[in-house]
């Protein structure tokens, strides 16, 4: 089975299309909504993990939805997440967004703003931790030397990540349908530092109107979704080696969590 060119992970990879079909992993779609208010860094990161807890191997397609209104009627603004080296980076990044009447949503604003950024940075902190060690005893009788076992407690530093919320103020140069949410785009450096070597970029946004679908909930507006491939049900016994989520007609489970098949 081969293996996507990039970063391997000990978990999940964000990676291409192209590079994840060619793993041999058949795709599904998660989706994972939202409420206003979020960071858009933490949200990938969740993101990200929720795939891996499911039995993904990698992710591709990733899009970042945020629900709006334009004169009363319902919009969706969507962004894509592409890894740099994407042949299709270039004409995504370029491509003029939006439709004519979602103008005011692409209008950049600029607007000086409270709010909690969510932020990673290495930090080292010590660690106590028991120790066995071998101490060695001469014994007269039998002039021999033997090693005995011995424990004790030493202090190790340990180097991890810490994330967390910096409440900051800062002047900032966003969507106005960004601003309604009061989202926060996310800080892809982070997210390409766990799940990928690739630099990621993300598109510009377009907007199209909404037209919620006979059974949808209203309150489902915003959302990350995107393609992954692997799952737990395909080492599962009664499975099948073939068997995979895309090849069922219907939403099924994979470790709890509710899946369904990509859509054509």
């Amino acid at each position: 089975m081969h293996k996507p060119q990039g970063y391997q992970a000990n978990g999940v990879t964000l990676t291409t299309r192209e590079a994840a079909a060619a793993s041999g992993f058949k795709p599904w779609k998660l989706s994972v909504a939202f409420g206003a208010k979020q960071d858009g860094t933490q949200l990938l990161l969740d993101f990200m993990k929720r795939a891996e807890a499911a039995g993904g191997h990698y992710v591709s397609d990733v899009h970042i939805v945020l629900a709006s209104d334009q004169d009363g009627e319902p919009v969706e603004c969507r962004t894509e997440i592409v890894p740099e080296s994407s042949v299709e980076t270039g004409r995504m990044l370029q491509s003029t967004p939006g439709r004519t009447e979602m103008r005011h949503h692409m209008v950049p604003v600029t607007k000086t703003v409270f709010e909690s950024q969510f932020q990673c940075q290495s930090v080292t902190e010590p660690r106590t931790v028991s120790e066995t060690y071998y101490e060695s005893q001469y014994d007269p009788s039998s002039k021999t030397t033997r090693s005995v076992p011995r424990t004790r407690m030493v202090t190790r530093f340990e180097h991890r990540q810490k994330c967390g919320h910096v409440p900051m103020m800062r002047t900032v140069t966003r969507f106005e349908y960004q601003f309604r949410s009061e989202y926060i785009p996310p800080r892809l450096e982070l997210v390409s530092r766990q799940y990928t070597r690739w630099s990621l970029k993300e598109t510009l946004p377009t907007c199209a109107p909404h037209s919620p679908r006979t059974g949808d909930s209203p309150a489902m507006p915003h959302r990350v979704e995107g393609e992954v491939y692997g799952c737990s049900l395909e080492q599962a016994p009664d499975a099948g080696s073939a068997t995979s989520v895309a090849e069922f007609g219907k939403a099924v489970s994979c470790k709890g969590y509710q899946l369904s098949p990509p859509q054509e």
